[in-house]
């Protein structure tokens, strides 16, 4: 197995390389852990091209990955959206999850089980007295938007911070 810091040197030197060149073409020269990989094009063209197609500004987006150091596969999404970096695909679930949540999603809606299965099909959240479509998870943006207006989440280590009142 090759060291880490002989595929980071590896790396680098390919993007001095690509850089002397005057290569125009959008690419990324990263650490693949095992190896050193160069892609054509880098997760700043495949952000923006999302946020395009999709009409979402920069703000609004998060990018999240595990490589933001200037070898990895990540670090060209940093200038153009805010990022999560996390360590592990369980960060990704819980950092997705409580977004869902702050979003107002409720968190039957984000497991698969039975009891979540029949709130879908119109039992408990029907019976309830909702509204909801039967078999479609509702996102309610004005909640989303309360609960944003109240707490924040910090992007290093995915505790929530309470705003304080403007009062």
């Amino acid at each position: 197995m090759i060291r880490r810091e002989a595929l980071d040197e590896t790396v680098l030197r390919i993007q001095t390389e690509l850089d002397e060149a005057k290569v125009t073409l959008p690419f990324c020269a990263f650490n693949g852990g095992r190896d050193a990989w160069v892609d054509v094009g880098n997760k700043r063209v495949g952000v923006q091209v999302l946020q395009s197609y999709l009409g979402i500004p920069a703000e609004e987006t998060l990018h999240i990955g595990d490589q933001f150091l200037n070898t990895g596969n990540d670090f060209a999404a940093r200038s153009v959206c805010p990022c999560v970096w996390i360590t592990s695909p369980e960060e990704t679930t819980y950092i997705l999850k409580s977004i869902l949540r702050l979003a107002g999603v409720p968190l039957m809606a984000l497991m698969n089980t039975p009891l979540a299965a029949t709130c879908e099909n119109g039992g408990a959240e029907s019976a309830a007295g909702g509204d909801k479509e039967v078999g479609k998870k509702i996102v309610d943006f004005e909640e989303a938007d309360r609960r944003s207006s109240r707490v924040m989440m910090d992007v290093y280590t995915g505790e929530y911070i309470t705003k304080m009142s403007k009062h």
